[in-house]
């Protein structure tokens, strides 16, 4: 079952990502990312990201954040929130498409997870078993869930894999599938975000 659902996907998406070989997506021919500096959506709210990050914990983002035409998605208009934890270690970045009701305003999300998280774990195995392996960056391998064919349906997919020893967590729209490796892609080869105290000036 899983190598004919492989052949599907094979015909679909190959030919914009990269290719498929023994059970296992191969980015070719990718440009590699060197820019330390995230999507326009972020660079406004670098400060508050830098500065609300955990010590010892980096966060990665995209170069570039990829909507389809479906969801009609206004960059603009969109509103960030961080989500920094000390227990345990983690920190979420949080994108909303209105300021009220917390779960039909999601848009997508962006996560870090310190290698010591036992949940983040448990969770990254869970992706391992059941997910679809794809290759991010040398020696750096994610897993895709797609949320609709979990049971019970969920409506995102996630993307989820470790590296430099902090778990990476990408979370966006199921219809977005294409959008979302393509950004978990970006993520692994971007420079990640560290933690920023701003000097007080005597």
């Amino acid at each position: 079952m899983k190598n004919k659902k492989w052949g599907i996907i094979n015909r679909s998406f190959a030919t914009s990502l990269g290719a498929f070989a023994q059970g296992c997506l191969i980015v070719l021919n990718s440009p590699s990312i060197v820019l330390a500096r995230p999507a326009s959506v972020f660079t406004s709210h670098l400060e508050e990201i830098q500065s609300n990050l955990p010590v010892g914990l980096a966060i990665r983002l995209p170069a570039e954040l990829r909507m389809g035409k479906l969801l009609d998605i206004d960059e603009s208009r969109l509103i960030l929130r961080v989500f920094p934890s000390e227990t345990p270690v983690s920190f979420t970045v949080s994108l909303f498409t209105c300021s009220r009701g917390a779960y039909p305003c999601l848009l997508g999300s962006f996560s870090a997870n310190s290698k010591t998280n036992v949940s983040a774990k448990l969770e990254l195995q869970k992706y391992k078993e059941k997910g679809d392996r794809i290759t991010l960056a040398p020696n750096v391998e994610g897993y895709l869930l797609e949320g609709p064919e979990q049971n019970p349906a969920y409506p995102f997919s996630a993307v989820m894999w470790e590296q430099n020893n902090i778990i990476y967590t990408i979370n966006f729209p199921a219809i977005e599938r294409q959008n979302i490796l393509f950004m978990a892609l970006s993520m692994a080869q971007e420079q990640p975000l560290y933690r920023r105290v701003n000097r007080l000036i005597p």
